[in-house]
């Protein structure tokens, strides 16, 4: 019994099959709870912080260069906390309403395990980027990355490289969460933006009402 479950483990290693057989893959991490969950989150919950930060260009409204730091981990542990907590509550109870058969705990696995393309966005694109490009990843003006020919290439590279991982990441975790609630990516779809709505119409109510 140890030699075939041993065998089976081994089938499917979550870090490629993901990509292409999310549901497979989900599957066996639901029979074995493999891998560390909130590791996971902790590094997607990081890097869509350096995402959000460059498309703001966030240190333009800093102080000093080294504020984004603390910014960046207060931002990356809340994020970690509400992937980790919230947001499994939430998809779980959405998706039983629509018929699922999830569990918090496979739904917060489904989460953690659709962030890993966020694991080959900081190794392929943010670690180079921190040291080609420096501060002005996150700065508005880039006298650097403009006076060369070969840094405006490379970020434009990575760009279209975090682009198709983003992209990917969204169908990888509507199969994911579908697997979770067994049923299709389009009922995941359906979940997700009913979660969303759950969260942002009360604070568009109550913004409403406070500027009334």
């Amino acid at each position: 019994m140890e030699t075939i479950e041993k065998q089976h483990k081994s089938t499917l290693n979550p870090w490629f099959s993901i990509w292409i057989k999310p549901r497979e893959t989900m599957k066996e991490i639901f029979i074995f709870n493999a891998g560390n969950v909130f590791l996971l989150i902790l590094i997607g919950s990081f890097v869509q912080f350096l995402d959000r930060a460059s498309f703001k260009s966030a240190a333009d409204s800093l102080s000093s260069p080294s504020a984004l730091i603390p910014v960046g981990i207060s931002n990356t542990l809340i994020g970690t906390l509400i992937y980790y907590f919230l947001i499994p509550v939430l998809l779980n109870w959405v998706g039983r309403k629509l018929g699922g058969q999830g569990t918090i705990e496979k739904i917060r696995y489904s989460v953690a395990y659709s962030f890993i393309p966020f694991v080959y966005s900081l190794v392929i694109v943010w670690v180079p980027s921190f040291f080609l490009f420096g501060i002005e990843n996150f700065t508005t003006e880039t006298p650097r990355l403009d006076s060369s020919i070969t840094l405006i290439i490379l970020i434009i590279i990575f760009g279209i490289i975090e682009t198709i991982i983003g992209i990917w990441t969204i169908f990888i975790f509507l199969k994911c969460l579908g697997e979770a609630h067994q049923f299709s990516a389009w009922k995941a779809l359906l979940t997700t933006v009913l979660s969303f709505m759950v969260i942002i119409l009360p604070l568009i109510i109550i913004v409403f009402l406070v500027a009334v």
